[in-house]
């Protein structure tokens, strides 16, 4: 349970540390959901005349990747205790892929309310003044609570996979650069 715990809060530091990207992710958001926003102006441009308003969002990234970015490595952590390996043991292919499935499945469906948030606010034109408390409080009174899970099951299609190759993999480097290492 313990390297469970120690992996989970590792995890989450990462995730806080993904903040340095938000800009580029604002961006992202608003190229896909309100192009208008960006056309005739190029990146430079944005960057120079939004400065820190592209870190709109922030605490809400903060606050989606923390528990997001535990639930991914205490998941896998958890999944591969479940199968009865040890703190020890290196994982096969098959079981790095198990866990690796259960810690991204984890970590998409505990971060998704808050990301709906975070892209509603990132969606908004550039000097909106709308808090992410009106934001949430406009979605549930619009939406119903329901609309917290809004793109779910595209996400875990799309994004999933993508996660459980990536975390698979990297497990198997850490774990071979370990042997060559030590």
């Amino acid at each position: 349970m313990g390297n469970t715990l120690i992996s989970a809060c590792a995890g989450s530091l990462i995730g806080i540390g993904e903040v340095v990207l938000l800009p580029l992710d604002a961006l992202k958001v608003k190229a896909q959901t309100a192009p208008e926003q960006l056309h005739g102006r190029g990146v430079v441009d944005i960057f120079r005349t939004e400065g820190f308003g592209l870190y709109r969002g922030v605490g809400w990234t903060i606050a989606r990747n923390a528990p997001g970015s535990f639930a991914l490595f205490g998941g896998n952590a958890a999944a591969k205790a479940a199968m009865g390996l040890s703190e020890t043991q290196q994982a096969t292919w098959t079981q790095d892929s198990i866990a690796s499935c259960a810690g991204a499945i984890a970590s998409i469906s505990v971060a998704q309310p808050l990301d709906v948030i975070k892209t509603r606010i990132q969606n908004r034109p550039f000097h909106s003044p709308e808090s992410g408390v009106s934001v949430i409080t406009n979605l549930v009174k619009n939406e119903g609570a329901g609309a917290f899970f809004k793109g779910l099951t595209p996400k875990l299609l799309v994004v999933g996979p993508k996660l459980v190759f990536s975390f698979t993999v990297a497990q198997h480097m850490i774990a071979y650069f370990t042997k060559v290492f030590d």
